[in-house]
């Protein structure tokens, strides 16, 4: 008999063992405010950064800018009451908290700050905090997200006016063309109505310095959308499980996307790479425990969250990586991590490539917790709902693991999905269908709303 197992097989089997692990503690846990992934644990497997020490930087001669390799996504900052995520959308951010991040960022090197129109209020309270600190300390991203109503040049004139206000500065260091996903929405957004002549006028004159757009759309779509113009910069989703297939396409299918592909054709135009979704919304933080138990049989010394991110500092193309941190306890993982940093070799990123094929074969639902979706007309949590399913989606859908510690699991799930109030659970979801067109994910709402309810019952 042939002793030699793959790669493969030998991660499965450590997979399928780590479901064994700890059945309903790191299940409660990883769902907390302050938590990571399942199965990490309880003392972190990380030190603080030293007083003084600044994260790893990178320059970039295309742009004249150095930056640190990290960047605070200012779409999921603390709410009042404790608690992130809120994104000052249906709650409002806590301008202390945020205050105390920035200054903390600011002070160990972290110098880009990424944030949107679309964040509801975070540009205010982001401009409040950075405020207070010289203008030369840090670099503003914010962007222009003409993706609603009618996409007039008024309209985007007032929003960048805006923005500048909100920020309180004279000129923003980088200016993104919000979610492109294909030549005729940027068409209808900044050609046909002449926003993007006024956008380059204003770059002329100072007031915009670096130009760029994030993209959410197909391979197809990309290299017309990047040959447009000499960009600065531009901003992709990238993470180990949208490496090779990204799962934005799960849903009606908007044509085949990988971030390997964005990636190698930016880095093969010279132009710099800003990641977005290092860590897809926090669903690469908070993994199943089996997926966790085997990157920490790896990389015992990294949490899932900074397995994630260390794939994508690794890139040597990417400028920054963007982190959208809800809490001090983040964003002091994050600022360890890039301290110093420690790059993968071969070898471990082919590792993390193959967790990405466990990671995809357990059924998880690929929301990244943008809240675009959100209100629902019903109620429903949606983010909220995916993301108490994905720390489960190993023992819902593994029936030969072990079952005493499945059923323990299986438990906690039920207990999390019933504590949230009926009004949000996912059966109260009627299919109206009213979030499928504001998912840039492109994820099949309802259906995977159903798929829960449908679980929920039969256990």
């Amino acid at each position: 008999m042939d002793q030699k197992i793959s790669r493969r097989e030998a991660l499965k089997g450590l997979f399928y063992s780590g479901i064994g692990l700890a059945a309903s503690g790191p299940l409660l846990q990883a769902l907390g405010s302050n938590a990571y992934a399942a199965g990490v644990p309880a003392e972190n497997p990380w030190k603080e950064a030293p007083e003084g020490s600044r994260i790893d930087a990178r320059s970039w001669s295309k742009l004249g800018e150095t930056l640190g390799m990290l960047g605070l996504g200012c779409m999921r900052l603390p709410t009042k009451g404790g608690g992130g995520g809120g994104f000052g959308r249906s709650q409002s951010l806590d301008q202390e908290a945020v205050n105390a991040m920035v200054d903390y960022a600011i002070a160990h090197g972290v110098n880009y700050f990424d944030t949107a129109p679309a964040y509801g209020e975070s540009e205010v309270v982001v401009g409040k905090a950075l405020s207070r600190h010289p203008r030369e300390s840090y670099r503003i991203a914010t962007k222009m997200s003409n993706m609603s109503g009618r996409a007039t040049l008024e309209a985007g004139k007032q929003m960048f006016e805006t923005s500048l206000k909100n920020l309180q500065v004279d000129y923003v260091d980088f200016l993104l063309l919000h979610n492109i996903q294909n030549m005729s929405g940027y068409n209808a957004r900044f050609r046909d109505n002449g926003l993007f002549d006024w956008l380059l006028e204003q770059k002329a004159k100072g007031r915009i310095r670096h130009l760029g757009f994030s993209f959410h759309g197909s391979n197809a779509d990309f290299p017309g959308l990047v040959d447009l113009y000499d960009w600065d910069f531009v901003q992709i989703q990238l993470n180990y499980a949208d490496w090779k297939d990204m799962p934005a396409n799960w849903g009606p299918s908007v044509g085949t996307t990988s971030s390997e592909y964005l990636y190698n054709y930016l880095v093969d135009k010279g132009i710099p790479v800003l990641v977005m979704e290092p860590v897809k919304g926090g669903a690469l933080a908070n993994v199943s425990e089996g997926i966790a138990a085997v990157m920490r049989e790896r990389h015992p010394d990294l949490t899932p969250a900074a397995n994630a991110l260390t794939f994508v500092g690794s890139l040597p193309g990417v400028m920054v990586t963007l982190s959208g941190m809800s809490n001090m306890e983040q964003l002091k993982e994050n600022v360890s991590l890039f301290t110093g940093f420690k790059p993968f070799d071969q070898k471990e990123m082919d590792f993390m490539l193959t967790v990405a094929d466990l990671y995809k074969s357990k059924g998880q639902i690929p929301c990244t917790a943008c809240r675009y979706c959100m209100p629902c007309p019903q109620g429903v949590d949606i983010p909220g709902n995916f993301r108490i399913f994905n720390t489960a989606s190993d023992v819902l859908t593994m029936p030969d693991a072990d079952r005493k510690s499945v059923s323990a699991k299986q438990r906690a799930f039920l207990k999390l999905y019933r504590e949230q109030d009926k009004g949000i659970r996912a059966d109260a979801c009627i299919s109206c269908n009213a979030c499928l067109p504001k998912c840039p994910q492109h994820i099949s709402i309802p259906q995977h709303l159903h798929r829960i309810s449908e679980i929920v019952a039969k256990l």
